[in-house]
C-alpha cells in the first residue's frame, strides 16, 4: 500500500510540474503526456475525465483543475475501481514558474475522492498495480541537490471516502468522510504544521461482529516539523474517539523503508462513562439514562521501528477499579466491575506479542463472576491459560441491563480452568494439556417478538477435558417442540484458535418437532395455508459431526411425520443422510443422499428415495417433486411405490431449479381411481363419452428418466377403465405433455355418433372392439387429448372387405348351384 501511495504521489507532483512547466499553450499535448507516463507505470485502467486550466477563476494565478480521474484493476479486480478523484485542483503563480527556481502555489486541494482497498483470501491486494521490469533500479547520485522547489502552505482533503476489505483477516474497515486540513510553511526544512482532521462514519467488523459502528474520530494537533528529515513531533493536541479523549507524546519520522515511532497515547478522561464511548456496539445498549461510578486507566505506547517484517515495541494498558453501572427505571445494577488487562510486545517479530488479562470481574445482585486469559506466542505456538467461574443469573440480568421486548430467565453456574500450548492438541498429546471444569445451564427461557414461541433449555451440562466437551444433557423445548441431544465436541480449542473442524457426535431425539413454528406466513396470506418461501440454509465448512437421529413425529404444514430414524454427517460444507427412514402419507420411505451448499447460492441435491405405498393424493399436494414429475396425480386416489434416484440444484427459496434436474427411477401400483382430471375430462369429451371422467389404473410399473429436467416415462402396460393400454411419452422441463396412450376400447366405448355410423356398414357388427392411440398434448394445467382413429379405420375397412369377400363369395355358390340344377335336369 505504501509503494502504491507513493507511486501515487509521484504521479501527482509529476502531474504538476508538467502543468507548471507548460500551463495553457500546450493542454492537449500535456494530457496525452500524463496519460502515458501513468500507463508506463501502473498496470491498471486509469481513466482522466478533464483538465481544465484558467486565468479567471485565481487571477492573476493559473488555475489547474484534474477531474473524475478512476483506477480501474484488471484480471480479478476488472470490475473494483481501487480510487476515484472527483477533483484535485492548485493555483499557481506565474511569476514564480518562469522564474525557474521555485513555484509557488495556493492551496492543493483533493475533494470528492474515495480509495476501495481489497485484499482476497490468497492474499493478493488490489493496490499491488506498480509495473515491474524485472531489472534493479539504480538511482545515480549527482552530488548536488537540485534548487527547484514547489512552495505551497495548505493542504485540504475533502469528502473522502474509504473502504478497506482484507479477506485474509475477515476484517473491514470503512471511513463514510474524511476532512483533513495541514497548514504551515512547506518550504521552509523546519517549521510548525497545524493539523485538523475529522472522521465520521467509522464501522469495523471482524469475524462477523462489528466493533465500531458509525463512530466519529476527531484530531487536532501542533507538529514541530523537520521536513528534510521527515520527523514530525507532537506538541499541543488532542484525538478523540466518540466521547473518548487522549493526549499524545512523542514523535513520528518516515523512514525509506518503513517508519520510525516514540509515541505514548493517554486518555484524557478517566471517567468510567467515557470509557463506554468504546465498548463495540454488538456488545452495548443505549446509553442514555445510566448512572455509573468508578475510574479507569487506559494508555499505549509504540517506541522503534515499524517495517515490514518488523514491529516496534508496542502495549497497552487498560484498569478499571470497582466501577458500577445502573440504569435509572431498572431496579438492578451492574456492581463491582474490575479489569486490569494489557498487551505488550517488546518489538521484533509479532509472536513475541502477549496478551494478559488479569482480572476480569462483575456482579449482578450478588452473583459474580471471574475471568483470567493470558496468550504468549500467538503466530506460532499459543501458550494459552486462564479459568472462567461463575453465576449468571439472567432474570437479575434484565433487571439491571435493558432488554427492550426480549424475555429471558435462567442460571448458568460455571467452573472451567486450562492451560497449556496449542501444539499439543494438534499432536494429540492431550495428557500435556489442561483443561476441567463444567458449565451448567437451567431453566433458561429466551423469547423476541419475531420469535414468540421462545425457546426454553430445561437443563445442559457441559464437562470440560483437553480433547473434549461432553455433552451430558440437553433437554429443551422450542414452542411445541421438545429436542434433547447428548454427545461429544471434539477438537474445540483448534476451532476457536485458529478456525479448524469443529467435530462432533451425537444422539438427538425428539418426541414432537413441529417445523411450522420456524415458519412464518405473509400478512396477505394470514388464512391461508400457504407459508413465505424458505431461504438457502448453508452448511458451515468447518464442522464435521454425525447426528443419530430419533424423532417420533415432525410435524411440516398439514403433514405428520413419525419414526423419523437415520444418521445424518455434516462434513465438507454437506449434510450427508444414511438410511433416513419415516413414516408419512400413509406409508413409508427412506433417503439417502446429500444435501451441499459449497455454492451457497445454488445448493445441490442428490437423493435416492425409496418410496412404498404413499397415498398418491396426499403426496401430490405435499411433495412439489412429485407435482412436477406426476401432473397426472391431481385428484388421484390410491397408493404408489417408487424407486427414485435425482440430483439437481436449489434455488434461492430452497426450490428445486427444474432445468438442473438428472435422474431415474420406477414407479408402482396396485390401482388408482383418477377423477376430475383435465386430460381424462378431455378424452370424455373428446370420445363424448362421460365414463372416462372417472376412471380406475389396474396394477402397472413404470419406468422413468429424467434428464435436464425432461421426463421420459419408457412404455407400459396396465388396464385403464378395463381396457387394455400402453402408455409412454415425454413431460418437458418447461411443462409440455407429449404422450400416448395405445388402448383396446370396446365399440360402444367410442360414442354413440360413432356407433351410429358403424351401425350402417356391413361387417362391424363382428368386430368387438377397436385400437385407439390417444395423444396427449398441451401442458400440464391445459391438457389437449385428441384420439387417433386412423387404426380404427384400418381395422374397419379390414372387417368391410371381409364381409363384402364373404358376401360376394355366399353370392357366387348360389348362382354355381342354381347352374348346376339346371345342367342337371
Amino acid at each position: 500500500m505504501k509503494k502504491f501511495l507513493k507511486i501515487f504521489g509521484g504521479i501527482v507532483v509529476f502531474l504538476l510540474a508538467l502543468l507548471i512547466i507548460l500551463p495553457y499553450f500546450f493542454k492537449d499535448q500535456i494530457f496525452e503526456k500524463v496519460k502515458a507516463e501513468i500507463d508506463n507505470t501502473v498496470d491498471a485502467k486509469v481513466e482522466i475525465g478533464d483538465l481544465s486550466l484558467s486565468m479567471l477563476k485565481n487571477f492573476p494565478n493559473l488555475y489547474i483543475e484534474l477531474q473524475n480521474v478512476s483506477v480501474v484493476g484488471k484480471n480479478e479486480f476488472a470490475s473494483d475501481t481501487l480510487a476515484f478523484v472527483g477533483r484535485l485542483y492548485t493555483a499557481v503563480d506565474l511569476s514564480s514558474a518562469l522564474s525557474g527556481s521555485q513555484i509557488k502555489v495556493g492551496a492543493i486541494v483533493l475533494a470528492d475522492s474515495k480509495v476501495n482497498a481489497k485484499v482476497l483470501e490468497t492474499g493478493k491486494a488490489n493496490w499491488d498495480i506498480v509495473k515491474t521490469t524485472g531489472e534493479e533500479v539504480v538511482e545515480e547520485e549527482s552530488g548536488e541537490a537540485s534548487d527547484f522547489k514547489v512552495i505551497f502552505d495548505e493542504v485540504r482533503i475533502e469528502n473522502f471516502r474509504l473502504l478497506y476489505d482484507d479477506a485474509t483477516l475477515k476484517a473491514t474497515f470503512a471511513v463514510n468522510d474524511l476532512d483533513l486540513n495541514l497548514s504551515g510553511d512547506f518550504s521552509a526544512k523546519e517549521t510548525n504544521l497545524n493539523v485538523a482532521t475529522t472522521l465520521t462514519g467509522i464501522s469495523f467488523d471482524f469475524e462477523g461482529a462489528r466493533y465500531l459502528n458509525n463512530a466519529n474520530m476527531n484530531l487536532t494537533a501542533d507538529l514541530a516539523a523537520d521536513l528534510e528529515n521527515m520527523v514530525f513531533k507532537f506538541m499541543k493536541n488532542q484525538l478523540g474517539i466518540n466521547d473518548l479523549h487522549f493526549g499524545i507524546d512523542g514523535q513520528l519520522g518516515m523512514l525509506e523503508d518503513g517508519y520510525s515511532m516514540d509515541l505514548k497515547l493517554n486518555a484524557e478522561k478517566t471517567d468510567f462513562k467515557s470509557l463506554l464511548a468504546m465498548v463495540p456496539d454488538v456488545f452495548k445498549s443505549d446509553l442514555e439514562g445510566l448512572e455509573t461510578s468508578g475510574e479507569f486507566e487506559l494508555n499505549a505506547f509504540a517506541k522503534g521501528e515499524f517495517k515490514e517484517e518488523s514491529y516496534p515495541a508496542f502495549g497497552a494498558k487498560l484498569k478499571i477499579g470497582k466501577a458500577s453501572l445502573k440504569y435509572a427505571d431498572l431496579p438492578e445494577s451492574v456492581q463491582n466491575i474490575q479489569i486490569d488487562a494489557q498487551v505488550n510486545h517488546p518489538g521484533g517479530e509479532l509472536d513475541l506479542l502477549t496478551t494478559d488479562v488479569n482480572k476480569f470481574h462483575f456482579e449482578v445482585a450478588n452473583n459474580p463472576f471471574d475471568a483470567e486469559l493470558h496468550v504468549k506466542n500467538p503466530m506460532t505456538d499459543p501458550l494459552l491459560s486462564g479459568f472462567f467461574k461463575g453465576i449468571v443469573d439472567f432474570e437479575k440480568i434484565k433487571h439491571a441491563i435493558p432488554m427492550d421486548s426480549v424475555k429471558i430467565a435462567g442460571m448458568v453456574n460455571s467452573d472451567v480452568v486450562f492451560k497449556g500450548r496449542y501444539s499439543v492438541i494438534e499432536k494429540e498429546e492431550f495428557e500435556k494439556f489442561m483443561a476441567k471444569g463444567s458449565v451448567v445451564l437451567n431453566d433458561f427461557v429466551f423469547t423476541t417478538p419475531d420469535f414468540p414461541q421462545g425457546v426454553k433449555i430445561i437443563k445442559s451440562v457441559l464437562d470440560f477435558t483437553p480433547r473434549y466437551i461432553s455433552l451430558n444433557s440437553f433437554d429443551s423445548r422450542i414452542g411445541k417442540s421438545d429436542v434433547q441431544l447428548k454427545g461429544k465436541i471434539e477438537n474445540y480449542i483448534p476451532y476457536a484458535m485458529k478456525g479448524k473442524v469443529l467435530k462432533g457426535n451425537f444422539n438427538m431425539s425428539s418426541k414432537m418437532m413441529d417445523l411450522n413454528e420456524f415458519m412464518t406466513e405473509s400478512e396477505e396470506a394470514e388464512n391461508s395455508t400457504d407459508t413465505v418461501p424458505l431461504s438457502v440454509i448453508e452448511v458451515p465448512a468447518n464442522l464435521d459431526l454425525r447426528l443419530s437421529s430419533n424423532f417420533n413425529t415432525i410435524r411440516f404444514d398439514n403433514m405428520d411425520i413419525k419414526d423419523v430414524k437415520g444418521l445424518i454427517v455434516v462434513k465438507n460444507a454437506s449434510a450427508r443422510l444414511t438410511n433416513l427412514s419415516m413414516n408419512m402419507l400413509k406409508g413409508n420411505m427412506t433417503m439417502n443422499g446429500m444435501y451441499k451448499t459449497v455454492d451457497v447460492t445454488k445448493p445441490e441435491i442428490d437423493f435416492g428415495l425409496d418410496i412404498n405405498n404413499f397415498d398418491i393424493n396426499n403426496a401430490y399436494h405435499s411433495l412439489s417433486m412429485i407435482k412436477q414429475m406426476m401432473p397426472i396425480a391431481m385428484n388421484c386416489e390410491g397408493k404408489v411405490s417408487s424407486d427414485m434416484n435425482i440430483t439437481g440444484l436449489l434455488d434461492a427459496e430452497m426450490n428445486p431449479i427444474p432445468a438442473s434436474l438428472n435422474g431415474k427411477g420406477s414407479l408402482h401400483s396396485r390401482k388408482i381411481l383418477i377423477k376430475e382430471n383435465k386430460a381424462f375430462d378431455a378424452l370424455a369429451a373428446a370420445l363424448k363419452n362421460d365414463e372416462y371422467k372417472r376412471i380406475s389404473v389396474t396394477q402397472f410399473d413404470m419406468e422413468f428418466e429424467i434428464t435436464n429436467g425432461n421426463v421420459l416415462v419408457k412404455p407400459f402396460t396396465t388396464n385403464v377403465a378395463g381396457n387394455p393400454a400402453t402408455i409412454y411419452g415425454t413431460q418437458s422441463v418447461d411443462g409440455k405433455l407429449d404422450f400416448t396412450m395405445d388402448m383396446k376400447l370396446p365399440k360402444e366405448d367410442l360414442g354413440s355418433d360413432i356407433n351410429k355410423m358403424f351401425a350402417q356398414v356391413p361387417g362391424l357388427e363382428n368386430v368387438p372392439a377397436f385400437d385407439v392411440a390417444v395423444k396427449i398434448t398441451g401442458t400440464v394445467d391445459n391438457p389437449v387429448v385428441k384420439p387417433d382413429l386412423s387404426k380404427v379405420i384400418k381395422q374397419a375397412q379390414k372387417a368391410i372387405a371381409k364381409e363384402l369377400e364373404r358376401k360376394a363369395k355366399k353370392e357366387l355358390e348360389k348362382k354355381g348351384k342354381d347352374l348346376l340344377r339346371k345342367l342337371f335336369k
